[in-house]
């Protein structure tokens, strides 16, 4: 049995490459070596130490400068590109200054003249791996501050796809990977889906690596543990794409793997290190707790939104008349938003607003509600007040919020003349002035208990000659561009 000591001294000993095509200085090198806590790797050549570069994690290579298939120079430089953190150390039987000088500049840690004595070689090896602990521990603090900032960031959020690009941008760029996914399980289906992604590839390159990495990944959320993989065939010279190297880690929360996070470099010419996959384990735990409390408070937002829509709908059944008018609003809404190139967050808060403008009509009376006639002046006195009554029944929800100034303006006109706050022009704001527009239509078109509905063509025309006085030109003109589209007509078959 090992000793647990003697485990974590082989775990943190350095991986030394030792090339040299004379094997009887190599068995030299070795026994110098017995003692220290080195894993020596023996190489006899160029090519035999560049084919075990990218297939084990070398932290220093100690080579001969000439050999026979070619110089330790070549060895050097396929070291800096594949182990940038590694320290290369050049024995030579024929030094010169202008060598050692070179062979420093290109990057080599030091230049051994043959023959040296055991004490040399120890303490050049010793003062090597001090090198390469000393810039671990400052690479370790640079990524834990990193790893800070991204938890700070993702704490900023609780909306998902905000959250998720959160951490995959900050991922791609603190681990100088090409793209960063996160994947889902889905239940249902049985199987794993791509939720979102960063990085800088094309669609066809994100392909093939869903291709290549879908075992990667069913492997981390089925062995619910993390994975490095390197390709040990790959060019990590060449610039073209290909999976060179990836991380993965599942994201855990109460105990339930929820998907994984996986980090792949396409193009970066340097493999993934298992510190790189240790820090990925740290971000991928926060980031699904972050994800579990978004995911939370998507269900609770939902919960809070069904109920607001039933009282919506409760308003609706106590007028025939007005049945289904807040989902002809939001339809029509959405039309003619799309018509004025409303963002994807507007629309979004469209509809909620859309379902919930007139929520303020549950505090209106059956008496005037559902009145069969034009209301008298102190009944119209008490219609215009829900808006603000609708206001003050959702404004201290947060994620209700977007739907307030639907709720509140929907009544208001560009020359000033509307309720409850007289509003004009650029005063009044967006939601407001497109759902004027749309109530409009909606009220033209729709049967009364005193008269029938009119047609589509007439509410139009309606519109077209309030513009500038009742509703917003603008809105006005995407309106009139739907209609003449025939996009509005799809509500309207019947007439």
């Amino acid at each position: 049995m090992i000793d647990i000591t003697e485990k974590i001294a082989r775990e943190e000993a350095c991986n030394v490459l030792v090339v040299d095509d004379e094997p009887n200085i190599l068995a030299v090198l070795q026994e110098m070596l017995e003692d220290e806590e080195y894993n020596l790797i023996p190489a006899y050549s160029v090519a035999e130490a560049c084919s075990i570069l990218p297939r084990q994690n070398i932290n220093i290579i100690l080579t001969d400068l000439i050999l026979g298939d070619g110089t330790g120079a070549e060895i050097l430089e396929a070291a800096k590109r594949i182990h940038p953190d590694s320290q290369t150390i050049l024995m030579t039987g024929r030094p010169t200054i202008q060598n050692a000088i070179t062979m420093l500049r290109n990057g080599a840690y030091d230049y051994l003249a043959k023959p040296f004595g055991m004490e040399t070689l120890k303490s050049t090896l010793r003062r090597a791996s001090e090198k390469i602990r000393l810039e671990k521990e400052n690479i370790h603090l640079k990524e834990m501050m990193a790893l800070y900032e991204i938890s700070e960031a993702m704490g900023s959020s609780i909306e998902l796809d905000d959250l998720l690009d959160i951490i995959l941008n900050s991922t791609t760029k603190e681990f100088e990977a090409d793209v960063a996914s996160i994947y889902f399980v889905n239940e249902d289906k049985g199987d794993i889906e791509l939720k979102a992604t960063a990085g800088t590839i094309d669609r066809a390159v994100e392909e093939l690596i869903f291709d290549l990495c879908l075992e990667i990944i069913s492997k981390t959320i089925t062995g619910s543990g993390s994975v490095l993989f390197v390709d040990p065939d790959s060019d990590f010279s060449s610039e073209l794409p290909s999976l060179k190297s990836c991380i993965c880690h599942p994201l855990m929360a109460g105990g339930k793997v929820q998907g994984a996070l996986l980090v792949v470099r396409v193009r970066n010419p340097h493999p993934f290190t298992q510190g790189q996959l240790t820090a990925l384990g740290i971000l991928a735990s926060k980031a699904a707790v972050a994800i579990e409390k978004s995911n939370l408070y998507e269900d609770l937002k939902e919960t809070y939104f069904a109920t607001v829509e039933s009282l919506a709908n409760a308003i609706e059944a106590r007028d025939t008349y007005t049945r289904g008018h807040t989902e002809r609003v939001y339809k029509l809404s959405r039309i003619i938003a799309d018509e004025l190139g409303w963002t994807e967050k507007e629309l979004g808060d469209l509809r909620i607003g859309g379902i919930l403008h007139d929520i303020g009509k549950i505090g209106v009376p059956d008496s005037i509600l559902k009145k069969q006639g034009p209301l008298t002046d102190e009944e119209f006195e008490i219609m215009k007040k829900h808006p603000e009554a609708g206001v003050r029944m959702v404004e201290s929800i947060p994620f209700l919020k977007p739907a307030l100034p639907y709720i509140l303006c929907h009544h208001e006109r560009h020359d000033g003349k509307g309720y409850p706050r007289g509003l004009n022009g650029e005063e009044i704001p967006k939601p407001g002035k497109l759902l004027a527009v749309v109530d409009t239509i909606d009220a033209v078109t729709s049967d009364r208990s005193y008269r029938k509905g009119r047609s589509l063509a007439e509410a139009i025309e309606e519109i077209k000659s309030c513009s500038g006085t009742q509703f917003d030109p603008v809105v006005v003109a995407a309106c009139v561009s739907a209609y003449e589209k025939g996009n509005l007509n799809i509500l309207f078959d019947s007439q």
